[in-house]
């Protein structure tokens, strides 16, 4: 079975991916894979198929037993906490436990800078606590492509959220922690020493190479890394943990047998698996060098392919669900590409063309896993990776380690270590900055679909098997597929409307079909919040970033043709500059005529700055674009308040007619039908949320529409949509999707025909 060990790890890929979702694509692959193994590996084809039953019928097991033991009318709880509490601002999130072993996701706001402190110091792995609270379901994604939380929560066996009333220091009691709680504990006092003792630049560095903990990296740093395709330097790797383990066993040698030592490094590393996360990437390399020194001990020759496969069944064995963990995909696909590439790296005798060429093939093996989860790659990824991957090996990793262990031994002797360690930081950081931020040069794809993900699997695969004959011209393939997948939107016959879910707000898109245009009418927006310091969180939720761009980005949007603020409400318009500055956007379009608004006054000002053409619109101006007219119906040069200010537009989607009102009030409803005593329409986009200050019902009996699009916030403070407005569509059996239900509104059309789809049933 020597190196064949692989055929057995993917036919366990196959059966936990075909005993979670059936589907006639896993019938095909593993029917294919199986003529694939009799032809070719005859003696291993029983093997496989075996492989594939037991790993389809223990993730159909697990996953039927994957099942919630509580209700939702439970008030009363007694929870143990079995991980670090993560305390961001007055927002309290932990991991607890509850009878039966269920776990729960805690989210709790705390209520004061006193509570705080108390909470700060009291909650820890082995704490036990009674609290009184509710219990409610995790999230569903409510716009396209976004972060399935449920699912997220559901595969790490979680399915409520408790939100506690209060967590009350008197119901609360440190129990004896179990000896995976108190590695958790030791593992939260190193945070703590690299938090208090290090150089403020070094802090979220530093614990993210040595304890695998992110939370303290500053947030557009960190983005930084990400869009340049370098996150993976701040992930504890096989690389890592080859150094740690070499250098370990070095050191151990040299006063004890090899035998001992390795007895020692074996009990250490699932110690060492805890105290730095157990992402799937450290368990992947510290569970691979468990492998090798067990052959080693015995004698035994082992391949790094067989190490790679048995470390992924294994891990697989233990948690099935991995297998949908970004970390844990790009983790072992890197490696793979690796390993059967490295007769060719090592062929080469120069170290820069080996490092070159380790750098190439690990991008290029991620590639697919990077656009289906992030959308984009940046064409600094390559030339950066070559740099810094030996910077952090060979200087910032040892210098890290080196600092904390020479603070251990005496404060003194880490000063000259800490030093340096903090000037190499900044000027790497200062380099991620400026390319991440001026020059990113961030190739955006979108989403690739199915086909697209087997057209890069395919000329990926090509490119390694020619690579490996020198011959380098093969990785045009990949460049074909690329560049076939940059122009997909180009030749796509339909078009759509989207009324994307932003909570107490509007933001709707527009994708002519061929993509002749591309318009976003408004971005949505929060309305700033009044925190007292103690409040303040490292990250806050902001829907340009989390909702508007990742859409964006999805579907492959380079440039928005036209960005129309219909006026200059914070909730219309104030993620337009979060927007602008992660996407070209050729055209800004404002109502005609002077307001004194202040966000509209910056974004105007934003846009000069960025070369942006902005253009004022009024009645009667228009536009065509892909054989599809847009006429702008408002505003009036009469009004000057915001909301009877709001820019109204008037097209045909799909055979229907749609009406985008902004927040035209009452008073500007009547002066629209006045000017327009003939408009009748199909769609309306209900003005200001559903607010009773609009959709009179003069209004609806002028334009009769059929079907009603509100864009409003769940839950939100202002009661919207007012039931006198919905009454007012109901009586006129006005069909009614409102985001606050039904999530994101999608209309998909081409030519004559459209059809509606919502996110949340």
């Amino acid at each position: 079975m020597r190196g064949n060990i692989v055929y057995m790890a993917i036919a366990a890929i196959a059966g936990i991916a075909a005993g979670y979702a059936w589907s006639s694509v896993s019938l095909l692959f593993i029917v294919l894979y199986a003529i694939f193994l009799f032809a070719r590996k005859r003696r291993l084809f029983l093997f496989s198929i075996m492989t594939i039953c037991v790993f389809y019928m223990y993730i159909a097991y697990i996953d039927s037993h994957n099942e919630t033991q509580l209700s939702s009318r439970m008030t009363l709880f007694s929870i143990r906490f079995v991980a670090p509490v993560a305390m961001d601002g007055d927002q309290l999130k932990a991991m607890v436990e509850v009878r039966k072993k269920e776990k729960l996701q805690l989210i709790y706001y705390v209520k004061s800078a006193q509570e705080k402190q108390q909470l700060s110091s009291l909650l820890a792995p082995g704490t036990v606590c009674t609290v009184k609270g509710t219990l409610e379901r995790p999230a569903l994604p409510r716009n396209p492509n976004a972060f399935d939380y449920r699912r997220y929560l559901r595969f790490r066996h979680i399915h409520w959220i408790l939100q506690p009333q209060s967590i009350s220091p008197q119901h609360c009691r440190r129990m004896s922690p179990t000896l995976y709680e108190w590695l958790l504990l030791l593992r939260e006092k190193g945070l703590h020493v690299i938090e208090t003792h290090f150089p403020a630049e070094t802090v979220g560095i530093v614990q993210a190479l040595l304890y695998g903990e992110r939370t303290e990296l500053d947030e557009p740093l960190l983005e930084g890394y990400q869009k340049l395709g370098l996150i993976h330097l701040l992930a504890i790797s096989g690389l890592h943990v080859t150094l740690l383990v070499g250098a370990a066993f070095s050191i151990l040698i040299r006063f004890i047998t090899k035998e001992t030592a390795t007895i020692i490094l074996l009990i250490f590393l699932p110690i060492y698996i805890v105290l730095t996360g157990a992402s799937p990437s450290v368990i992947r390399a510290s569970f691979t060098a468990m492998l090798f020194l067990c052959a080693n001990y015995r004698k035994m020759m082992l391949s790094p392919l067989d190490a790679l496969s048995v470390t992924l069944m294994v891990m697989l064995l233990f948690d099935p669900y991995m297998l949908w963990d970004v970390g844990f995909q790009l983790s072992f696909i890197v490696s793979f590409a690796l390993i059967l590439s490295s007769p060719m790296i090592m062929s080469y005798h120069s170290a820069v063309f080996r490092l070159f060429f380790t750098t190439a093939i690990a991008q290029l093996s991620a590639l697919p896993f990077l656009l289906y989860y992030f959308f984009e790659v940046s064409l600094w990824s390559l030339p950066l990776n070559v740099i810094f991957v030996p910077l952090y090996s060979f200087m910032i990793l040892p210098l890290a380690v080196a600092s904390l262990v020479a603070y251990y031994v005496h404060p003194l002797f880490s000063a000259p270590f800490m030093w340096l360690l903090q000037k190499i930081i900044i000027i790497s950081s200062d380099v991620v900055a400026l390319f991440s931020s001026n020059h990113s040069l961030s190739l955006i794809l979108g989403k690739p679909s199915f086909f697209f993900l087997v057209c890069y699997a395919v000329a990926i695969l090509v490119a390694f098997v020619q690579m490996e004959r020198k011959r380098y011209f093969s990785l045009g393939w990949v460049v074909l597929v690329i560049a076939l997948h940059a122009f997909s939107p180009y030749i796509d016959r339909y078009g759509e409307v989207v009324l994307l879910d932003v909570g107490q707000g509007d933001c709707i898109y527009i994708e002519l079909p061929y993509r002749k245009g591309v318009y976003l009418i408004d971005t949505g927006g929060a309305l700033p919040r009044q925190r007292q310091p103690w409040q303040e969180r490292k990250r806050e939720w902001d829907v340009g970033k989390d909702v508007v761009v990742p859409f964006l980005k999805a579907k492959g949007v380079r440039y928005i043709d036209k960005l129309i603020a219909t006026h200059g409400d914070v909730d219309h318009i104030g993620a337009a500059e979060e927007i602008i500055h992660h996407l070209s956007v050729k055209q800004l379009v404002i109502g005609k005529g002077k307001t004194k608004n202040a966000i509209q006054e910056k974004l105007i000002q934003l846009a000069k700055q960025k070369n942006m053409e902005v253009v004022q619109i009024s009645k009667g101006d228009r536009w065509t674009a892909g054989g599809i007219s847009f006429y702008v119906l408002h505003p009036f040069s009469t009004y000057r308040d915001d909301n009877n200010h709001s820019i109204v537009l008037y097209a045909k989607f799909g055979g229907l007619s749609w009406l985008l009102t902004g927040d035209l009030e009452e008073a500007g409803e009547m002066e629209l039908i006045n000017a327009f005593p003939q408009l009748k329409v199909d769609v309306l986009k209900v003005a200001h949320h559903g607010s009773d200050t609009s959709t009179t019902a003069l209004f609806l009996e002028k334009v009769q529409p059929k079907i009603a699009l509100i864009s409003v916030g769940k839950h939100n403070r202002y009661g919207h949509p007012s039931p006198d407005v919905i009454e007012r569509l109901r009586k006129r059996n006005v069909i009614i999707l409102r985001t606050d239900r039904h999530g994101a509104i999608r209309f998909i059309y081409s030519k004559k025909r459209g059809t509606f789809f919502v996110m949340l049933p």
